[in-house]
């Protein structure tokens, strides 16, 4: 028979002093056998565990980063959204005064907030968690059925 050699020459660089071990399976008893690829296979996990780690770290990371950057957007969007009302007002301030040009745009704004406000309440959850509460009854009416 020729011999079947175990060799994890693929494993990570952290684990090359099990690289360069190769063992033929003839040479080792069943127990001895089966402690070795224990071994490896909690050598693999714990490897690929501490690669989901730091991936993990990595994403995160990352992910913090794209967080700040769009917060900073958003600041951005909203001082220009500001920005364009005051221009409004002051090119209204040629054709009314002042106060009454400040008014017209401040009610406009408060209009689309009012009517935002009610598009969004509208589509709330007017029934939290209905399924559960469904089931839940279902469970307690059959619980009483059987007691009874």
């Amino acid at each position: 028979m020729g011999g079947l050699t175990l060799s994890f020459a693929w494993f990570a660089p952290k684990f090359s002093a099990m690289a360069t071990t190769q063992t033929t399976a003839e040479a080792l008893s069943t127990p001895e056998l089966l402690e070795e690829i224990t071994h490896h296979v909690q050598s693999l996990v714990t490897a690929q565990v501490d690669l989901a780690k730091a991936e993990l770290r990595a994403n995160l990371s990352s992910e913090a980063t794209m967080v700040a950057g769009i917060g900073f957007a958003a600041v951005a969007g909203i001082t220009t959204v500001n920005l364009l009302l005051v221009t409004a007002i002051l090119a209204l301030t040629a054709v009314l005064p002042a106060w009454a040009a400040g008014l017209c745009v401040s009610g406009a704004v408060l209009l689309f907030a009012a009517v935002g406000g009610a598009l969004g309440w509208s589509k709330r959850v007017k029934r939290p968690m209905a399924r559960t509460r469904r089931e839940l009854d279902e469970d307690v009416k059959f619980a009483k059925e059987r007691v009874a």
